[in-house]
């Protein structure tokens, strides 16, 4: 299970959305430097959605057992919709779609962790992204060091993925070869989805 979270979490991370968008742009406009002080901010608010919704859903199901079937219905039906959506796009994304909002200059990179904090925080599909993540989680590890754990994971993939856009996106080869396959990687995170969605659903009913 664990496992399959991360590779989960790495997949939701690969398709394009908000927090993808400002790292890529920001390094291929501004530089690797002000990239990484972004990076900052994401992961800053991937903490604050992870624990909040591990810690508001164990306390949920603490109180409410019965309410963890439900939550994890609901949940593996938004994967199945996040995953349907992702496997029928049929365009890749051209250079034109990625520079079309351009990043405001900062003289001092740190403000661009702020910036970046609260593009992730005002993402409204994050916090139903790890509701549904997290309710797996939690059905199948009951140890405070095993929530540690799982939250270590994530935030440690989330570092290295961004990162990674931050520097390799200052560079063109990174951007052309993505334009080019960006489809694809959508379709397969969508058919992970759709599976893990499925699963979800068939572990809050069996």
């Amino acid at each position: 299970m664990i496992f399959n979270i991360i590779v989960l979490h790495l997949l939701g991370m690969m398709s394009p959305g908000p927090d993808f968008f400002f790292i890529m742009r920001t390094a291929a406009q501004q530089g690797r430097t002000h990239a990484l002080w972004a990076v900052a901010g994401i992961v800053t608010g991937v903490m604050f959605w992870a624990c909040a919704t591990m810690l508001g859903l164990a306390v949920l199901f603490r109180h409410f057992p019965a309410v963890e079937s439900v939550l994890m219905c609901l949940g593996g039906g938004y994967l199945m919709y996040l995953g349907w959506k992702m496997a029928r796009v049929r365009d890749s994304i051209s250079f034109a779609d990625m520079d079309a909002v351009a990043v405001p200059s900062e003289k001092q990179p740190q403000r661009l962790a702020k910036k970046a904090l609260l593009v992730n925080l005002s993402n409204p599909k994050i916090a139903v992204y790890f509701g549904s993540v997290m309710s797996a989680v939690l059905a199948d590890i009951q140890e405070t060091w095993q929530f540690a754990g799982v939250l270590l994971l994530i935030l440690t993939e989330t570092v290295l993925y961004f990162s990674a856009v931050a520097l390799l996106f200052s560079g063109g080869a990174v951007k052309r070869f993505y334009s080019r396959y960006s489809r694809l990687l959508d379709n397969l995170s969508g058919l992970f989805f759709l599976g893990f969605g499925v699963y979800l659903i068939y572990r809050a009913v069996f």
